[in-house]
């Protein structure tokens, strides 16, 4: 279960001036629950949708203004990358934040250019989840510092394949993750990679 103690309280504010308007979307209840808690004890939060599937996800979306939308992964009813794409569909200008295990971290540059705003792991506790919502909230960008670097040591110790001049998998890359790649590899700070890369909700 994650911790709710020992983060700090810094009030936030939505783009009309009031606390970040929050949609969990999660399968497991006890989950979402811990999540409101952590937010609601931190100040600066308004959860105001839940959701334990992509249709409920679609659902809140059309009908409620989200500021950012903490999402697992492996959300029932076919992942995040089904809830981008419904928000991509409705125009919706929410921003997605991606909570997964380990196993979900080769998927961060596909989420990326698939304009998720980044990613955290479920486990990594409650100052994680509130600063990855708040820095998202400011600069739509924010990638955990443990799935940065494991991503980029993942991604150098992947063999060549034979006659290659390439280094390993980057020919699999498109434009902007090979961008994202080079930002991350780079070292720079998640709101550094946001200004380089001028990352917005509505860039697909």
């Amino acid at each position: 279960m994650i911790a709710t103690v020992g983060f700090p309280v810094s009030p936030e504010q939505s783009s009309e001036g009031g606390p970040i308007r929050v949609l969990i979307a999660d399968g497991q209840a006890l989950m979402r629950h811990g999540i409101r808690a952590i937010l609601d004890l931190s100040g600066g939060f308004e959860v105001v949708a839940e959701a334990g599937n992509v249709n409920e996800v679609t659902q809140h979306l059309a009908g409620v203004q989200v500021d950012v939308a903490l999402v697992e992964m492996e959300l029932p009813g076919g992942g995040v990358f089904e809830v981008l794409k419904h928000r991509t569909r409705l125009k919706a200008a929410v921003k997605v934040l991606v909570a997964g295990t380990r196993t979900a971290e080769p998927q961060l540059l596909p989420l990326l250019a698939a304009s998720a705003c980044g990613m955290i792991l479920k486990e990594g506790g409650a100052a994680t989840v509130i600063g990855g919502i708040r820095e998202v909230h400011r600069t739509s960008f924010f990638v955990a510092p443990d799935i940065s670097r494991k991503v980029i040591d993942r991604w150098h110790r992947t063999p060549a394949r034979p006659g290659s001049w390439a280094q390993p998998g980057v020919a699999q890359l498109s434009n902007r993750e090979r961008e994202m790649l080079t930002c991350i590899g780079a070292g720079m700070a998640n709101r550094e990679i946001a200004s380089h890369l001028s990352i917005s909700v509505k860039t697909v």
